[in-house]
């Protein structure tokens, strides 16, 4: 698992150079869902610190078995009656990818404004790229008026870009990430914030070299790292 880490690391390194780009720009989530725990250690082990599960209650079982340094990103669909556990088992919960209605950025936020401990945590607009029903997410046409409302009525929140899934089947097309660029090209003159504070984390194990040549900045890689899943023991 370390050594397919460590090749996954060059590859992103590698796509980001041929896009001119500095490899640190760009974020390596090892998708970890589930793995079991001793896989985590062994790329912690190895310096990785970012990892990304999908499920909330298997979240809630690993992180107390992992330091506390670990940077964890939730990239699944979360429901809002799930907020307040996901938020309160998870102290070092580094970032929500997958904030796709107001109801559930609110949510997470009356939380957060309930314990008063934590800085704001850093959220993801989650949009539907695929123009198909199957996929959480807003569509394109509504990922403004979301980002609007973390960032004016959610003080606990942090909006820091956008995320996509691409297909149905989990794989992308280039229109995909084109539209998640346009969508990141209207977000950022409607809330008057630069493109380089507007993160677009896309790509996933099939196609993150790609998504990196078109400008993404978070890829989620799970079964390139760890191998494939056993969803026979998924939560």
């Amino acid at each position: 698992t370390a050594k397919a880490l460590s090749d996954v690391a060059a590859r992103v390194a590698a796509a980001a150079q041929r896009a001119g780009r500095t490899p640190s720009t760009v974020r390596l989530v090892a998708v970890s869902k589930t793995k079991p725990v001793e896989l985590l250690r062994e790329c912690y082990d190895a310096g990785h610190r970012t990892f990304g599960e999908n499920y909330v209650q298997e979240i809630v079982d690993k992180a107390p078995s992992m330091p506390a340094d670990t940077q964890w990103h939730f990239i699944g669909h979360l429901q809002s009656n799930k907020a307040k556990t996901l938020l309160e088992a998870v102290p070092n919960l580094a970032m929500i990818e997958t904030i796709d209605s107001k109801k559930l950025a609110s949510k997470l936020n009356s939380v957060l404004e309930a314990r008063e401990a934590r800085e704001a945590l850093r959220v993801l607009v989650q949009v539907n790229t695929s123009g198909e029903e199957s996929k959480h997410g807003v569509e394109p046409s509504e990922c403004v008026e979301l980002a609007k409302h973390i960032k004016d009525e959610c003080p606990r929140l942090m909006f820091r870009g956008l995320m996509t899934i691409g297909m149905p089947d989990y794989t992308s097309k280039p229109e995909n990430f084109i539209t998640l660029k346009k969508c990141r090209d209207d977000v950022c003159a409607a809330l008057g914030i630069d493109l380089d504070a507007c993160e677009l984390s896309m790509g996933m194990s099939g196609d993150f070299e790609a998504a990196i040549e078109m400008g993404s900045t978070n890829v989620r890689v799970g079964s390139t790292i760890f191998g494939a899943r056993d969803y026979s023991k998924s939560a």
